[in-house]
């Protein structure tokens, strides 16, 4: 799976917070921080959100994809 680089703005609290866990389970903030991120996209739904998405792109560009439908 490829990988892609973001930032992250906390406030220093937070940040120290999250170093503090890290260091105390053993993980480093990376790890600790991708499976928050994926603890939360299981438990709010992120199939459905997706889906939604999707929905939504198929409403705004209908036109253009019923013109492509037979090429």
């Amino acid at each position: 799976m490829s990988q892609t680089a973001i930032t992250l703005r906390l406030p220093a609290e937070m940040a120290e917070a999250l170093r503090t866990y890290a260091f105390a389970t053993g993980t480093s903030v990376n790890e600790t921080v991708k499976q928050a991120v994926a603890d939360h996209l299981q438990r709010k739904g992120r199939p459905e959100a997706v889906r939604a998405a999707f929905e939504r792109v198929l409403a705004d560009h209908a036109v253009a994809l019923d013109k492509l439908k037979d090429l």
